[in-house]
C-alpha cells in the first residue's frame, strides 16, 4: 500500500491511545502507510509520559482507559497541547459523553467499530487542517509587517472576518464569506448585516453584530444561524449556516483619553459540520441504526411523556411488546445479511400498520415495542395488533428468498395494567410470552393471573443465568445395577440445582426453560465436564470400572460442531470414549435423524456408548434402531411403575426386551421400586435396572461409597 499524499505531509504525527491491544494494533497498521509517524499508548500513564516529552499533531483517543478518564485526558490535551487535534474513537453510546467531548474541543467523534474508510477520511481531513494551520502560521511570520500580507492572511483564514460601521453596515469582509454564505465580499460591503440574518434570528443578531464592548465583556463564541445567498434567491433553504461569532467594539483614541466608536470587528466560524456531527451523535444515541426506528431510550422517554399526558387528561394508552417468530431460523440458515434485510422489511411493514402519533421502536435483536397513545378501549389496541398480524401474512422477499415471519404480541393498557413505564413494559412482555406459549403469531392482553404463572418462569431463567458462575449446579449419580450379579455396572449423571432461596430444584422445573432460552448448551457442557472429572477421580481411586452416562439435549446434537467439541472435552480431561455413555430420547433423534446418524457413528468410533432413554414413549421404530449405532435401550419408568404381573404391562416390557435382544442391544429398566418388578424383569431377560429399589440419585461422595462397597 502506498502512502497517501493527503496524509503523509512532513512531520505530521499521530498518537493512538487505546486500551484494547488488538484494536490498537489494527488501527496502527491501517494508518501506518498514510502518516509520517505513529506512536501508541495502552494506558493513560503511557500517554501522559509520551506527551510530556513531545507534542503530536493528531491524537486518536479512546474514552475508556484502564487507569484514566478519557474526558480528563482530553481536557489536559486542550490545556497543554492546544494545537493538537483530538479525534475521539469510542464505543460509548452515551449522548452526553459524546457531545461533551465535542464541546471540550475534540475535532471529531467516531463510534467504534468504524469503517476503515471512515477512519482514514477523518485522519485525512484532520491532517489537512494541521497543514492549513501550519501554512497560516508560516504566513503570519512572513507577512505580519505588511498590509498586503495582512490582507492575504485574512483572506486565507478559515473564518469569516468582517467589520461593521456604527450603523451596522459592512465595511469589510474577507474572501471566506463567499465560501460560507455565497456572497462575494464587494456585494455585501455597504449593506446592512440583516441581509444575511433570517427573520427569526434578528433579535439575537442585534446584540451580536452591534457589539460595542471590548475585552472579556465582548461576545465570544456565540452561536447564530445565517442565510446563504442561494436561500435568499430561491426562498428555500436547508436551515442556513450555523456560525460561531466572536465580536468586539472598535475605538479610536481621543485626546481626552476616551474612545470614539468606529464600529464592530467580528469573526464568524462555520460550525455546520460540528452541528451535524452533534446531530448525528444524538440520532445514533436515540435510534436503531439498522432500521432507523427509535431505540429503547427514546421509546421509554416517549412512554413516560404519554403517561403524563394520559394521566392529565384521563385517557388510556397501550404498550405492545412484539417478538418475531422464527427469526433465529432465518439468521442461522440464510445468514445475517438476509436477517438484517428481514428486520428492515419488518420495520417498514409495521410502520405501514400504524396511526400517526404511534411510536414504534426496535429494542434489540428481533424485539420491537409499540406505543399507542390515546386509545379509547382495548378494542383499539386489538385492532392494531390484528392489523399487524394480517399484514405479515404476505411473505418478505429478501435477496431472492421468500420468507414468512409472524409476530407474537403482548399488550398492556394504562391505567388498568400499570401506571408507570416499568410495569407496563413488564406486563406487555409477560403477555407476549403467553402469546408464544399458545401457538405464536397472535396477540394476548395482560391479565393478572399471568403474573404468577410467568414471573416465576422468568425469575428461574434469570437466576439460572447466574447459577453456573456461582457454582450452584451439582451432579448426582444413580447406579445402574446388573440384574444377575447385583453389581453396579454404570452411573447416570443427573444434574441438580442448589438454589440459594428455593433449595434443591428438580431438573423438571428448569431444564425445559433452559432449552427454550438457549442456556441448555452451556449447562450440558458443564455436565460433561463435571462427569469427566468424576470419572477420572473414580479411575484414579482404583474403583470398579463403571459406565458413566450423561444426557444430551436436541440443541447439543444439532450444533454443527457438537462431535468435535465432545471429543475435545474428553481429550482435555485425558480420557477416551471407553466407559462414557450418552443418553438421548427418541424425540431428540427424530428432529434430524440423518444428521444424528453421522454424528453418533463418529462418537461410537471413539468408544462412546449410545443409549436410547425413555424408550417406548416416542416413535419406538425398528427402522431407526437399525440405522443408529445404539448399544442400550432404557425402558421408560411409566411401563415399570404398573408392572405387577405379566397381565398388567408386562407384555409391553417383555416385547421391548425381546426386540432389543433380537437386535443384540442391552436393556435397562428405569424406575424399579419393588422386588416384584425386579423378579419379573429378571424372568424376561432384562440386563440391568435403576431405581429407588437399589438407590436414589446420590451426591458424588455417596456414589463413591456405593462403588467401594461393590
Amino acid at each position: 500500500m502506498h502512502s497517501d499524499p493527503e496524509l503523509a505531509s512532513p512531520l505530521v504525527s499521530l498518537l493512538i491511545i487505546e486500551d484494547e491491544p488488538r484494536y490498537l494494533e489494527s488501527s496502527r497498521l491501517l494508518l501506518a502507510p498514510h502518516l509520517h509517524r505513529i506512536d501508541t499508548a495502552l494506558t493513560g500513564a503511557q500517554a501522559r509520559a509520551l506527551l510530556a516529552r513531545q507534542s503530536y499533531d493528531l491524537v486518536l483517543l479512546d474514552l475508556r482507559l484502564p487507569d484514566a478518564s478519557g474526558h480528563d485526558l482530553l481536557a489536559s490535551l486542550r490545556e497543554r497541547h492546544p494545537g493538537t487535534l483530538v479525534i475521539i474513537m469510542s464505543g460509548n453510546s452515551q449522548i452526553d459523553s459524546a457531545i461533551n467531548c465535542i464541546r471540550l474541543g475534540a475535532y471529531d467523534y467516531l463510534r467504534k467499530p468504524c469503517e476503515p474508510e471512515e477512519l482514514i477520511k477523518t485522519l485525512r481531513n484532520a491532517a489537512q487542517k494541521v497543514r492549513l494551520a501550519r501554512d497560516n502560521q508560516q504566513m503570519q511570520r512572513q507577512l505580519e509587517h505588511s498590509e498586503q500580507w495582512h490582507r492575504l492572511l485574512i483572506n486565507t483564514s478559515p473564518d469569516v472576518i468582517y467589520t461593521l460601521d456604527g450603523n451596522g453596515e459592512f465595511t469589510f469582509l474577507n474572501e471566506r464569506v463567499s465560501q460560507v454564505l455565497g456572497y462575494p465580499p464587494d456585494e455585501l460591503v455597504g449593506r446592512h448585516y440583516e441581509i444575511v440574518v433570517p427573520e427569526d434570528e434578528r433579535e439575537n443578531a442585534r446584540y451580536l453584530f452591534n457589539e460595542r464592548r471590548t475585552g472579556t465583556r465582548a461576545t465570544h463564541n456565540a452561536e447564530l444561524r445565517l442565510k446563504r445567498k442561494e436561500d435568499l434567491l430561491s426562498g428555500e433553504g436547508d436551515g442556513g449556516v450555523m456560525v460561531e461569532i466572536s465580536a468586539m467594539g472598535m475605538y479610536r483614541p481621543r485626546p481626552d483619553g476616551s474612545g470614539e466608536f468606529l464600529g464592530t470587528y467580528g469573526v464568524a466560524r462555520d460550525i455546520s459540520a460540528r452541528k451535524q456531527a452533534e446531530a448525528t451523535v444524538t440520532f445514533q444515541a436515540y435510534h436503531d441504526l439498522l432500521t432507523g426506528l427509535p431505540n429503547r431510550a427514546l421509546f421509554n422517554d416517549r412512554v413516560i411523556q404519554a403517561i403524563a399526558q394520559a394521566r392529565r387528561h384521563g385517557q388510556a394508552l397501550a404498550v405492545m411488546f412484539l417478538d418475531m417468530d422464527r427469526f433465529k431460523v432465518v439468521n442461522d440458515s440464510l445468514g445475517h445479511l438476509v436477517g438484517d434485510g428481514l428486520l428492515q422489511g419488518m420495520a417498514q411493514r409495521l410502520r405501514d400498520s400504524l396511526r400517526e402519533g404511534d411510536t414504534l421502536a426496535r429494542i434489540g435483536g428481533d424485539e420491537f415495542m409499540l406505543l399507542l397513545p390515546r386509545v379509547r378501549s382495548r378494542d383499539n389496541a386489538a385492532f392494531i395488533a390484528q392489523k399487524i398480524i394480517t399484514s405479515l401474512q404476505q411473505p418478505f422477499l429478501i435477496d431472492g428468498n421468500e420468507i414468512y415471519s409472524g409476530m407474537s404480541i403482548g399488550i398492556a393498557v394504562y391505567p388498568d395494567d400499570g401506571d408507570n413505564l416499568e410495569t407496563l413494559v413488564k406486563h406487555a412482555d409477560l403477555a407476549m410470552y403467553h402469546a408464544k406459549d399458545h401457538g405464536r403469531n397472535d396477540f394476548r392482553f395482560f391479565t393478572h393471573d399471568l403474573r404468577h404463572s410467568l414471573t416465576g418462569r422468568l425469575a428461574v431463567e434469570n437466576d439460572m443465568r447466574h447459577a453456573l458462575a456461582r457454582g450452584e449446579f451439582e451432579l448426582y449419580y444413580q447406579p445402574q445395577v446388573d440384574i444377575q450379579s447385583q453389581r453396579i455396572r454404570g452411573m447416570e449423571a443427573l444434574i441438580r440445582w442448589h438454589h440459594p432461596e428455593r433449595g434443591l430444584v428438580s431438573p423438571n422445573d428448569f431444564i425445559p426453560i433452559a432449552e427454550e432460552c438457549g442456556l441448555i448448551a452451556p449447562i450440558s457442557e458443564w455436565v460433561l465436564d463435571a462427569a469427566c472429572k468424576q470419572a477420572l477421580s473414580w479411575r484414579a481411586a482404583k474403583l470398579p470400572p463403571v459406565t458413566l452416562g450423561v444426557n444430551l439435549s436436541a440443541r447439543q446434537i444439532e450444533h454443527p460442531h457438537f462431535v468435535d467439541k465432545f471429543i475435545q472435552s474428553l481429550h482435555d480431561h485425558g480420557i477416551d470414549g471407553q466407559g462414557i455413555e450418552i443418553e438421548l430420547t427418541e424425540s431428540t433423534l427424530m428432529r434430524d435423524m440423518e444428521g444424528a446418524i453421522e454424528k453418533l457413528r463418529r462418537l461410537a468410533d471413539q468408544g462412546v456408548e449410545i443409549s436410547i432413554d425413555d424408550f417406548g414413549t416416542g416413535y419406538s421404530s425398528l427402522s431407526y434402531l437399525k440405522k443408529l449405532p445404539v448399544h442400550t435401550l432404557k425402558i421408560d419408568r411409566s411401563f415399570i411403575q404398573d408392572l405387577i404381573a405379566p397381565s398388567n404391562g408386562g407384555t409391553i416390557v417383555a416385547g421391548i426386551t425381546a426386540m432389543a435382544k433380537g437386535l443384540r442391544l442391552n436393556v435397562v429398566a428405569e424406575g424399579v421400586e419393588t422386588k416384584t418388578q425386579l423378579d419379573y424383569l429378571e424372568s424376561i431377560g432384562c440386563d440391568a435396572y435403576q431405581g429407588y429399589l437399589f438407590s436414589r440419585p446420590v451426591a458424588a461422595c455417596d456414589a463413591t461409597g456405593l462403588l467401594q462397597l461393590h
